[in-house]
C-alpha cells in the first residue's frame, strides 16, 4: 500500500466526487449453501477448467479472470438486487485500491483497481518473491484480517468490471507510527518474525494446520489510535504447516 491510501486523521480533505457502479453479493435466500462469496468461489473450484500450462504469472492471470467471472455470474443471478451507483469524495488511489470516503458514516469505501487483487509472497532460494493473488486470495486475507485483528475491510460486492468493493471505518490518529511500536504489536498478537526487513512476519495456527503470513506490515500501513496500534492495510494469506516453512501459498 503506497501513502496515499493512508488513513489521514482529517475528514474534511478531498472534495471532488467519484462514482462507482456495482452490485451487492446475492441476498440470503439466493445464497444457497454459499453463504460467503469466498465459500461460493471454493465451491466452484470443482468445475474450473484445466488452466493452460504456461508459466505462473499467466496461470495466476487466467485464475483471476476465472474466479472474477464467476463471481459475477453468482451476483447477476440474484434477482433481489441490482446495480447501485455510490457517488463519494475521492480520497485517494494507492497500489491496490480506489479509495473514497464517506464522511457522513466515518467509513471510506475501497475498490479494487482493475485487475488488482492483492499480492503475497513466498521466499524462493533464500530471496522474497511477489506474486499476484486472485479474488479468492483476496477475501481469504480480509478473512484472516478480521480473525486476526478485527479491523477488516467488509466485502460488498463488485462492479461490473470485476473489482471488490469494501468498506471499513476511518481510523483517526497518528498514520505513521514508529516501526518498533508495529513491531511490538505483532510480536504481542502472537506472530514471529520471518524477514523483518522486509516487513515479513507469520503467526501459526496448529489447529488449522497452516501458518499465517502477514506481509507489508510496514508503519505505514498501520494507525496510531489512542494508545493503539491498529492495522489498516497488510497482506495476509495461508502456507501449508511444514517442518520447513518455505512460503509457498495454500493449497
Amino acid at each position: 500500500m503506497s501513502d496515499a491510501e493512508n488513513q489521514e486523521g482529517d475528514l474534511s480533505g478531498p472534495a471532488d466526487d467519484s462514482l462507482v457502479r456495482w452490485r451487492a453479493w446475492p441476498c440470503a435466500s439466493c445464497r444457497g449453501s454459499a453463504k460467503t462469496p469466498l465459500a461460493f468461489l471454493v465451491s466452484s473450484f470443482g468445475s474450473i477448467p484445466q488452466i493452460p500450462l504456461r508459466d505462473r504469472n499467466f496461470q495466476i492471470d487466467w485464475q483471476k479472470k476465472w474466479e472474477a467471472d464467476r463471481l459475477l455470474g453468482w451476483i447477476k443471478s440474484c434477482p433481489h438486487t441490482q446495480w447501485t451507483e455510490t457517488r463519494l469524495p475521492h480520497f485517494d488511489t494507492g497500489s491496490e485500491h480506489c479509495v473514497l470516503l464517506d464522511r457522513a458514516a466515518r467509513e471510506v469505501v475501497k475498490i479494487t483497481l482493475p485487475g488488482v487483487y492483492g499480492d503475497y509472497y513466498e521466499i524462493i532460494d533464500n530471496q522474497v518473491t511477489e506474486f499476484r493473488s486472485t479474488p479468492a486470495e483476496y477475501l481469504i486475507r480480509l478473512h484472516w484480517w478480521e480473525e486476526l485483528f478485527s479491523t477488516a475491510p467488509a466485502p460488498l460486492g463488485m462492479t461490473e468490471s470485476g473489482q471488490i468493493v469494501s468498506r471499513q471505518p476511518f481510523i483517526e490518529g497518528d498514520p505513521n507510527p514508529p516501526q518498533e511500536q508495529v513491531d511490538q504489536f505483532l510480536l504481542e498478537a502472537g506472530a514471529i518474525a520471518v524477514r523483518k526487513s522486509c516487513w515479513l512476519w507469520k503467526k501459526v495456527d496448529v489447529d488449522a494446520e497452516i501458518e499465517v503470513w502477514i506481509g507489508d506490515a510496514r508503519s505505514d500501513n498501520f494507525v496510531l489510535a489512542e494508545g493503539m496500534i491498529i492495522p489498516i492495510d497488510i497482506r495476509i494469506w495461508g502456507v501449508p504447516l511444514k517442518p520447513t516453512a518455505t512460503g509457498r501459498r495454500e493449497t
